[in-house]
């Protein structure tokens, strides 16, 4: 019996990066799926061109689909990869948002001179860091996580002290980080595979527009991204050169008939593409049905003769019958073109590879770190959560060409906001004086599992914000005496906003 419901616990969801904004990529290996969580969802919300014609009656003329609008969120848990200088699996969600992204391949050293605040490596090698970038230095006495604040030469410049400075020949990891970036912003499809084969929705030319990472003490950390996209499919059919051929025989002689390449956003889309194909070669009547009960085509016609030639056509090797479905090891012939013909087998919608995850486990928020003020700084707050949200807002480039009507999603501004819940503390005002004054501070926190006290490379968290003030301060509590205080990134014209790494 085939069930005419589906499971949501059978999804699974993929993301590829494209190459051309708008271009739907599908996944090509098992690695290109990631986990899904309650809070994935995809809409297609276009907007209504409402007509003012006044046609003898108090009710609405015809209204019309004008530009597509598609949203998607995606939320998922924070993890890194599992392995040192590769980067998490929703790794172009990140970089989406942000803009940028170095991938650090080699784990550098130290060299002798190093202290507390200036790391230095050899020779030449200060040029394979950037500003913002985190370090995990793998100092035998305590592993430390610290963000490069400036560089000159092959010093490296920290953001907030180190308890130890390190000996030469401590190696400082190998870091993903994702640099903000005013364009440039790759552009992502996504692929749902709805019920383990139930359905498919698809999406393309999709930017992040906002992410939201939630880090509360003694529970996984979360994010989520919210984007939005230029096209939707649904239950789509992707035609190239290789199967977009049909010869066929009737009444009027022999004709070999193609239909555009491209990915027909639904079944219904292509049979219309077909239909529209074999009513050009002749004066015959064509009929091509997909059907929403039975997944199949139906291919039929006025003409008295119809014949299918899926096996010996000229073009039967590169052929649209099985993309509908068809048998093609013999033409379909016999049945007369009022009769025509179905399909033997439905559209199938299950996902060509089996997903494969990161190894890494979610990031539980516990034996963290955040440092909020200036260098000597470098003392944990206490903190029971942490909020971190970056805003990009975007703008439609309208295109008339375009099927949509839009080409591409451009930003336009971001905005960085951090929120800290903490313990308020007897006598510190540092916070609220930074507010008062609009004093420049920096914020890090770190978070990822540790053994033996020190942070396990490969599986870890950073964010830094270079440069933030105080833009909000309020004393809260029902047991305890709390804090919210809300900081904003900003950028100068040498430094940016806000930087996300994994180390």
């Amino acid at each position: 019996m085939v069930s005419i419901v589906g499971l949501n616990r059978a999804s699974s969801f993929a993301i590829k990066e494209e190459s051309t904004a708008g271009t739907y990529v599908p996944p090509s290996a098992g690695t290109d799926f990631v986990p899904l969580r309650p809070g994935n969802e995809l809409s297609y919300e276009p907007e209504n061109l409402e007509s003012d014609e006044l046609l003898n009656d108090i009710g609405a003329a015809k209204s019309f689909t004008g530009k597509e609008v598609v949203k998607g969120k995606h939320a998922t848990y924070l993890r890194h990869s599992g392995v040192e200088g590769q980067e998490p699996e929703v790794g172009v969600l990140y970089e989406s948002v942000m803009g940028d992204k170095a991938i650090m391949g080699t784990d550098y050293p130290t060299v002798s001179s190093s202290t507390t605040s200036l790391i230095k490596v050899n020779t030449g090698i200060g040029a394979n860091y950037i500003v913002g970038q985190p370090l995990l230095i793998k100092n035998p006495s305590g592993y430390e996580m610290r963000n490069v604040a400036s560089i000159s030469g092959d010093d490296l410049t920290l953001n907030f002290k180190l308890d130890n400075a390190p000996a030469s020949g401590v190696y400082l990891g190998k870091a993903i980080t994702y640099i903000p970036a005013a364009s440039g912003h790759p552009t992502f499809s996504t692929t749902k595979y709805i019920g383990g084969g139930h359905a498919k929705e698809v999406s393309a030319g999709n930017t992040v527009t906002d992410l939201s990472l939630k880090l509360e003490a003694n529970t996984f950390g979360e994010v989520e991204f919210s984007y939005e996209g230029t096209k939707y499919y649904f239950n789509p059919i992707t035609i190239t050169s290789s199967n977009k051929y049909l010869d066929f025989t009737d009444d009027l002689g022999t004709y070999a008939v193609s239909v555009a390449e491209g990915v027909y956003k639904t079944p219904v889309a292509l049979a219309d593409a077909l239909m529209i194909a074999m009513e050009s070669v002749n004066a015959k009547t064509y009929s091509v049905v997909y059907s929403s009960v039975t997944g199949k085509f139906t291919i039929t016609s006025n003409s008295t003769l119809l014949s299918l030639l899926v096996f010996t056509g000229t073009n039967a090797a590169n052929g649209i019958a099985a993309t509908l479905g068809f048998t093609v090891a013999a033409n379909k012939t016999g049945a007369g073109g009022t009769t025509g013909y179905t399909s033997e087998n439905a559209q199938t919608y299950a996902a060509a590879y089996t997903p494969s995850y990161d190894s890494a486990d979610a990031i539980v928020v516990k034996d963290a770190e955040l440092f909020i003020g200036s260098l000597n700084d470098n003392v944990c707050i206490c903190a029971q959560s942490v909020a971190l949200k970056i805003t990009k807002k975007v703008e439609d480039v309208d295109c008339i060409c375009e099927e949509t009507g839009v080409l591409e999603k451009i930003p336009t501004a971001r905005t960085v906001e951090l929120t800290v819940t903490a313990i308020l503390k007897k006598y510190d005002v540092s916070l609220l004086d930074a507010l008062l004054k609009n004093s420049d501070l920096s914020a890090m926190m770190n978070a990822g599992p540790k053994t033996g006290g020190n942070f396990i490379a490969g599986k870890c968290f950073n964010l830094y914000l270079p440069k933030c003030t105080v833009s909000n301060y309020k004393t809260t509590g029902d047991s305890f005496v709390q804090a919210d205080i809300t900081l904003k990134g900003f950028v100068t014209s040498t430094q940016k906003d806000i930087f996300l790494g994994f180390v």
